[in-house]
């Protein structure tokens, strides 16, 4: 299997660096300093242009954790850093989400927080029963419960207000389920979700009474929801391409596999549509793209089966993740054609390197 670029590097578009100053003021940190010690200019921390990269925000956010103990804060970081987020910067995500007819269509909101806000999180929003699930998704290998914790209580107190917003001040959530142990401020984790939290289970995931994805939202607005969506697409590929610029602006053969291969890492949902799809979403025409590929010695299918096989090495190393799901995320008509495609690369069916890989 060919191999491909590593992404372990990316910049994140610090879009929400107002947020961090923001709740940092609220638990009576000093950020100034942390960001000065942790080599981020402050004369460049304009939310539309700036970047960061992931260890230095690492840092930041175990460092503002700390900092809120240290001076007595009663509140704990990530939970504000969730509450107060807004899309400042990306206010067409919020248009689009606050005017969506049901939750399921807000949803699709999930796949654009990759290329706007972290390249390094994916969501998957799954149906099992009575109940459906949003879980959050790290694409790094060393994504451990141990490192990402603080973002994942961020992004769920984030995703639990807007859906607060939707819902007209209803709860949504019925459960929450987390990788990492309890500590020190779980109380306050629970007392603010008002669900019940599983400590250090297998996934990271919101779940909840799955009728209430499809049950009408009074705040439904087609037109400017549909404006909105087109407003955010278009964004998304600017995003996308500014990133392969800077990456590699000599390249353009480089340039172009690399940014199909970003656009199925953040929305897996292509890798099903076929190369129209694929198309539209790179703003090409189909035969275009199709040219542009051949010059450069690759193919749509080439490509899709690399970050095929890329995203399900990830997934399956996440056993609670069912291979059904991963089958059909990852756009497969069914398991037994994921099984032999997997089988195909890796000489080992899905169940088989599951196992080895636990």
């Amino acid at each position: 299997m060919p191999t491909t670029p590593d992404l372990a590097d990316l910049p994140i578009p610090f879009v929400t660096v107002t947020n961090w100053v923001r709740a940092a003021r609220l638990c009576g940190i000093d950020i100034e300093t942390i960001f000065r010690e942790e080599g981020v200019d402050a004369r460049n921390l304009h939310p539309e242009t700036a970047t960061i990269r992931r260890e230095p925000m690492q840092r930041i956010m175990e460092r503002c954790v700390e900092a809120a103990h240290a001076v007595g804060s009663p509140r704990h970081f990530p939970l504000v850093l969730g509450e107060t987020f807004a899309f400042e910067y990306v206010a067409d995500v919020e248009t689009f989400i606050t005017t969506s007819a049901t939750l399921r269509d807000a949803a699709r909101a999930l796949e654009w927080i990759p290329p706007l806000v972290n390249p390094y999180m994916a969501f998957s929003l799954a149906e099992h029963g009575n109940e459906a699930r949003i879980t959050l998704l790290y694409n790094l290998p060393d994504a451990t419960p141990e490192r990402s914790w603080h973002f994942t209580e961020a992004v769920f107190a984030t995703t639990v207000k807007f859906s607060r917003l939707l819902l007209g001040g209803k709860e949504l959530i019925g459960r929450i389920t987390l990788r990492h142990p309890a500590h020190a401020d779980s109380e306050q984790l629970a007392a603010h979700f008002q669900a019940p939290i599983e400590w250090g289970s297998p996934m990271d995931a919101l779940w909840f009474d799955r009728a209430l994805l499809d049950k009408p939202l009074r705040g439904a607005f087609p037109v400017l929801h549909e404006q909105a969506a087109q407003r955010v697409v278009q964004r998304v590929a600017e995003r996308v391409e500014q990133a392969l610029v800077a990456g590699n602006p000599t390249d353009p053969g480089h340039q172009l596999v690399d940014q199909i291969e970003r656009a199925f890492q953040a929305k897996p949902r292509l890798l099903g549509l076929g190369l129209e799809a694929l198309a539209e979403e790179l703003q090409l025409h189909a035969r275009t793209l199709q040219r542009r590929l051949k010059e450069v010695g690759e193919s749509h299918s080439a490509i899709q089966a690399r970050v095929r096989y890329r995203l399900s090495q990830q997934w399956l190393k996440d056993e609670a993740m069912p291979i059904e799901d991963i089958s059909e995320r990852l756009g497969f008509s069914d398991r037994r054609s994921f099984t032999l495609a997997f089988a195909r690369w890796s000489g080992l069916t899905p169940s088989q390197y599951r196992r080895s890989a636990s």
